[in-house]
This record gives structure tokens, sequence and C-alpha cells, in this order.
């Protein structure tokens, strides 16, 4: 499957299915019962470890990692050949986009598409390559998220999904981060957020 495929599949659930038929909702009755804490990941106070942050999120398919590993200003930035093949989709994912993607794509529940077709749930998610080619550098202002750190890395991105086949994306990823000053122990330190990624995987599968 195309990855621009994938990335359509993904924004078509975050923007066009209607709220009513929304497979994630704060309102669900869980029975009651209280889910077990989840264990804790370390504070991102280096750019390495939010990316280490960012892989255990897709790992685990933890929603509220992946929450916290976002800027407010967060955005994704799409490939030319997916924004012309999917006009609709624009040229830019948000913060809130994202979000409203991967709460359904960690949930584990198929969904339905625009078409009423539908779309099975991914199990796991697993990082067969996941591998940083430049070390972390300041963005230029007349780079596409400037006034940043970014890095680049390799990636090969393995979405199971039972009883249908694994979607694959492979190819490079561009990622943005962006340091806030904090103070923790009265020791100051500086906390890393995800601001942005740029999309140059492979077109093809």
């Amino acid at each position: 499957m195309k990855t621009t495929k994938f990335l359509l599949l993904l924004a078509a659930v975050a923007l066009l299915i209607v709220p009513a038929g929304c497979i994630f909702s704060p309102d669900d009755d869980d029975g009651g019962e209280t889910p077990p804490p989840k264990p804790t990941i370390p504070p991102a106070f280096s750019e390495d470890q939010l990316m280490a942050n960012f892989r255990t999120a897709y790992e685990d398919m933890d929603y509220d990692i992946f929450e916290d590993l976002l800027h407010p200003d967060f955005i994704t930035i799409l490939q030319n050949s997916t924004i012309q093949e999917f006009p609709d989709v624009g040229t830019t994912l948000d913060r809130s986009e994202e979000l409203r993607i991967h709460q359904r794509m960690f949930s584990g529940q198929p969904v339905t598409d625009p078409d009423g077709a539908l779309v099975q749930a991914i199990s796991s998610i697993s990082f067969d390559i996941f591998e940083q080619q430049v070390t972390w550098a300041d963005s230029q202002p007349n780079d596409v998220i400037p006034n940043a750190r970014f890095s680049l890395y390799d990636v090969t991105f393995l979405f199971d999904r039972p009883g249908a086949s694994t979607l694959k994306v492979v190819g490079q990823i561009k990622f943005y981060a962006s340091g806030r000053d904090t103070v923790v122990g009265g020791v100051a330190k500086t906390y890393w957020e995800m601001v942005g990624q740029q999309d140059l995987t492979n077109s093809g599968k």
C-alpha cells in the first residue's frame, strides 16, 4: 500500500468521520473498573529522549504519551505527491488533527471510512528501522519549520492489522523539536517538545 494512501486513510479517519460515528468517546462506559496506572517515561530533557518517547508512544500505542510530546504549534508537512493526489487533505496537519488521527489509530478498534467501508483496526506498531542520520541542528529562517531544532531519521514502520495486510511506511522523516526552559529540583533544564515533522517517505510500496 502506498504511503500516500496510508496518510489519506489517517486523514480521512481524523477529519471526515462524523462525530456520531467516532470509535472513541469520553462517554464510553468502561464498566466502572479503574485501569491500571500506565508506566511513566523519562521526561524529554534532550532531543534524543524526545525521540525515544516518540518511539515508545507508537510501539505501546499510547495516546497519552503521544499527546504530551506535541508542542501547541505542531504541524506535519505533507509531501507534494500527497497534496496533489488528495487536495482535500491540505498541505499540512496541525496538532488537533494529528491527535484525532492517533486517538483512533491507537484505539485498536476498526472504523468506517467516509464511503461506509470498514477500515481494519491496527493491532500493533513496530519500528524495523528508526535511525538518526544527522546530528541535531538549528533550522534556518527559510526552513519549512524555522527557528527549531531538526534531525533526519531513516524509518521503516510496520502497522499490523488482524485479518488484513500489514501497512509499511519506508523512507525518511525530518523531525523538528522546540525547547523551553524549566526548573526541576532547583536545577534549570530544557524540556523538549516535537514541533513538527516533514514527510519524506517513499511514495511507492
